[in-house]
């Protein structure tokens, strides 16, 4: 079984102390989850989330929210060939101007984070979502 590994960012914003999230539709998947890619040469995880983000989106992390980044797992076939991804992603709030990569990107939406629950196609992410959720959720018990 052949393996692969991407790194992406959970892109996040605050608008008017609610927090929304940025969702992409993935042209080659034909599904909705966050940026992410694979590593050019030298690059660190955390090097690869950032360009990918930049390159996909025409956003930058702002502040990263955590270092230890939320991974997901799972398997699917490629050319009759099975595959086993691992995705690593670092919630960050983002900043910029939102300018698609129209190679890879078909759509993209800001959505309140208890809405894209419901937009995510797979399970996984739904799950990164929630992990993002209660992230946020120890975070507002601090301030």
């Amino acid at each position: 079984m052949k393996r692969e590994y991407s790194y992406g960012v959970v892109p996040l914003k605050l608008v008017e102390k609610a927090v929304f999230i940025l969702l992409i539709f993935h042209k080659g998947g034909k599904h909705w989850g966050f940026p992410k890619g694979h590593k050019d040469h030298q690059e660190t995880d955390l090097e690869t989330a950032k360009r990918e983000l930049k390159e996909e989106t025409g956003l930058e992390i702002e502040t990263l929210l955590s270092e230890v980044p939320y991974v997901e797992s799972y398997v699917f076939y490629k050319f009759h060939e099975k595959v086993h991804k691992t995705v690593a992603y670092y919630p960050a709030l983002a900043s910029g101007e939102l300018r698609l990569q129209p190679e890879e990107i078909l759509d993209a939406k800001w959505l309140p984070l208890a809405e894209a629950i419901h937009y995510l196609t797979f399970k996984e992410a739904k799950e990164i979502c929630h992990q993002v959720a209660k992230l946020l959720a120890k975070s507002q018990e601090k301030h």
